[in-house]
């Protein structure tokens, strides 16, 4: 017997239409998959669109059954996520005591915690919205280094193109390994699993106002392969070390030494990506003398080894001919 699976894509104001279009047309194509590897399918997937009206009304596509999956998407235009939504925190509410699983992708993670969802649960958005989160819905447990957060009944997801990690998760709940993979072929797209840290950028926050704080950190910025400890900082802003410690962690909401790594790691990604130069050098010239100590810091930080990551982001592939470089005694 055949199962319908119905899926609802909920557009919200300043929905990425491309989220939605694209969510519609990968359901499609494992639908179409799974007609070519099962000589008669016994699942398919039908996708509709929710919307909230002018009239704050949620409709749906005509002749749509209740469904089985709710995606909220990433948002592109705007800052509805912001602002109360008490119409979609109701039914998203309603369709999760019916037994639907919710999920979400990059800004629609705030529709979840605003309809109560992810209270003691653990959760993603996108890196960048972290801040935002944690202001709004300080009491729960936010991840955004990870890409995707499961529960059997809740699914969160990080970027603004995580609704294809989402979409394929999702599907991979009905049908067998085989079926994702053949369509991550079809599509181009990795079926493996990544992390959001992968991608995480370091940007710094530099409009706090203070002066002092700010001076270090420049100072981080242009000096980063130098020895520096907090002795040192704290002489620089003409404050004692528990000030500056104090002070730095209400204006970047990073202590001074963790500010230091984040700017090394940041460099070292750089030189990974745009440059042939040895793991060992990269260590060097970002300010480790330890390449091990370098090496544990950048796969906490990014999820990744170094070789890893530039073996999946580097422009070059190989070393420049010739001697490999040695590190210098420093």
């Amino acid at each position: 017997m055949l199962q319908t699976v119905n899926v609802a894509i909920l557009v919200v104001p300043g929905t990425a239409l491309s989220a939605v279009y694209g969510l519609i047309d990968l359901f499609q194509s494992a639908n179409r998959i799974l007609g070519e590897l099962q000589s008669t399918p016994d699942i398919t997937f039908s996708v509709s669109r929710w919307q909230l009206d002018e009239e704050q009304v949620i409709s749906m596509d005509p002749g749509v059954v209740p469904p089985a999956l709710v995606i909220v998407p990433p948002i592109l235009d705007g800052q509805a996520y912001l602002e109360p939504q008490p119409i979609i925190g109701a039914q998203l509410a309603t369709w999760h005591r019916q037994g639907v699983v919710i999920s979400s992708a990059c800004a629609g993670a705030f529709f979840l915690a605003q309809a109560g969802l992810l209270e003691g649960r653990r959760a993603t958005t996108h890196w960048q919205l972290e801040s935002a989160f944690r202001c709004a819905y300080p009491t729960i447990e936010l991840d955004t280094d990870a890409l995707l957060i499961t529960d059997p009944d809740l699914v969160t997801a990080g970027g603004v193109m995580s609704w294809m990690d989402l979409g394929l998760h999702l599907i991979g709940r009905y049908v067998p390994p085989t079926v994702v993979q053949a369509l991550g072929r079809f599509l181009l797209v990795d079926t493996g699993v990544r992390q959001q840290s992968y991608y995480r950028s370091f940007i710094p926050v530099l409009d706090h106002n203070d002066r002092d704080i700010l001076h270090v950190q420049h100072h981080i910025h242009r000096a980063y392969d130098q020895p520096l400890n907090i002795t040192q900082m704290a002489a620089m802003a003409a404050l004692t070390e528990r000030t500056l410690i104090r002070r730095f962690i209400k204006a970047t909401q990073l202590r001074p030494a963790e500010y230091l790594q984040q700017q090394r790691v940041h460099k070292a990604r750089e030189k990974l990506e745009n440059t042939a130069t040895t793991i060992e050098r990269i260590a060097w010239q970002v300010g480790y003398e330890d390449v091990s100590a370098f090496r544990r810091m950048f796969q906490k930080k990014t999820g990744l080894t170094p070789s890893q990551y530039r073996e999946r982001f580097a422009r070059y592939r190989k070393e420049v001919p010739g001697k490999k470089h040695k590190s210098p005694d420093r």
